[in-house]
């Protein structure tokens, strides 16, 4: 005797494994369509030969992805938009005035390096749902203590994510980048 139902389980459970593989892939993908310029910066590699957005997939699919299909999204506190070993800032102050982001950090920690003075910083504001995304334009060095972010038309009443990356003078080296938080 032949079991029917047991074989229409697995195909069905193919399926379902088959959308759910494809459902994170466009959302993984949908969610780093606008931060593109920077993953390419924050995810080059001269060790290997994958791409920086394959890289940034790899990433996201690996450690933020939430839920199950066919609610699935990508985690924004979780996804890395770069990744390296430059350290970290320890951000004392971060403050949203409408359109102007203000962010103020300790220049001189424990773990700075003598050579990191002059790392370059990136803040990304992230409006994760209307698909837009922007970065200071203005250089700001670690050794500055602060960044001063104007968001551009467009964006200034939108509820931004937002994004701390620290890179060396060359930007050949990315820190991970921090998630600090949904500014309304």
């Amino acid at each position: 005797m032949k079991i029917l139902a047991k074989q229409k389980e697995s195909k069905a459970f193919v399926v379902n494994g088959t959308e759910t593989v494809r459902m994170k892939f466009t959302k993984a993908r949908k969610f780093l369509n606008p931060v593109n310029y920077i993953v390419q910066m924050g995810y080059k590699s001269r060790k290997n030969r994958k791409t920086p957005i394959g890289r940034a997939m790899s990433a996201i699919l690996q450690s933020a992805m939430i839920g199950t299909y066919p609610n699935i999204e990508v985690d924004p506190a979780k996804a890395k938009l770069s990744a390296g070993v430059k350290s970290a800032l320890k951000v004392y102050s971060l403050e949203r005035i409408g359109a102007d982001i203000a962010l103020s950090w300790n220049p001189v920690t424990d773990k700075v390096k003598r050579n990191e003075w002059d790392d370059g910083i990136i803040l990304c504001a992230y409006a994760i749902a209307h698909e837009l995304a922007a970065i200071n334009e203005e250089a700001a060095l670690r050794y500055d203590g602060k960044l001063q972010l104007r968001l551009p038309e467009g964006m200034e009443e939108l509820p931004v994510h937002l994004y701390l990356i620290v890179h060396d003078r060359d930007k050949a080296n990315f820190s991970d980048s921090q998630y600090l938080g949904l500014f309304a």
